[in-house]
């Protein structure tokens, strides 16, 4: 397939959905139910919980295969699917009073719209919710999650797992240059922050990263400012 997940992936949001048992789980980006169909199990499997899967593409372009593949593995009445797309489906939700305390982001890999995407999941997601983001290995997306590490309050969660894990090999110059930068902060104010704190050292590593809300967003609405990432 063009579009999917390993295995080592849907297990793993298999295992969290057991692990958290929450009553309502969100997903942003159906395409085939892969996925939608590894949450919707650990749903049945806990005996609670209603999952929701938003994709405007399902029928026009997917025609129909993940709630195809979710009808045929028995998940049907356990998933419901939204057609808007995620910056539409999402304030519905949190209008009509949805909380959800899993959220898997999987739609556009457009930094902008995934951004959309989280700050409109964090309006839905409880204190102690889980966000998993698909591809947290992409630029666009891993720049996101380190926005959210460093302005709201979330932390990785599990960091120790780490699905399709890629090799870290800084050169001895940016080795350097950062123990530099580091003893001389007037100095690491002048690079980048993605490269003073390599997303690695965030724990943010691999195909699927998870965050955990730790509460709501306290920030001064009116601050001119926000913490580089």
């Amino acid at each position: 397939m063009d579009v999917y997940i390993p295995r080592e992936e849907g297990n793993y949001l298999y295992s969290l959905v057991r692990h958290l048992r929450p009553t309502r789980t969100v997903e942003i980006g159906m395409a085939n139910g892969l996925s939608s169909v590894f949450i919707a199990q650990a749903l049945r499997d806990n005996g609670v919980g209603r999952h929701t899967a938003i994709d405007p593409f399902q029928n026009s372009d997917w025609h129909g295969a993940g709630m195809a593949l979710v009808a045929k593995a028995g998940l049907a009445d356990v998933v419901d699917l939204v057609e808007l797309p995620s910056h539409q489906a999402l304030p519905d939700l949190e209008r009509s009073g949805v909380r959800a305390e899993f959220v898997f982001i999987d739609g556009s890999h457009l930094f902008d719209y995934v951004l959309a995407d989280f700050l409109c999941t964090d309006r839905l997601l409880t204190d102690g919710g889980l966000i998993a983001f698909d591809d947290s290995d992409w630029p666009a997306v891993t720049q996101v999650i380190r926005y959210a590490i460093s302005n709201r309050h979330y932390e990785v969660a599990f960091p120790e797992v780490v699905i399709e894990s890629s090799r870290y090999s800084p050169g001895l110059a940016n080795r350097l240059l950062r123990r530099v930068a580091r003893a001389v902060p007037k100095f690491g104010t002048r690079l980048r922050p993605d490269f003073l704190t390599p997303s690695y050292e965030q724990g943010i590593r691999g195909r699927c990263v998870v965050l955990r809300k730790l509460k709501a967003d306290d920030r001064d609405s009116q601050s001119r400012f926000h913490n580089p990432f």
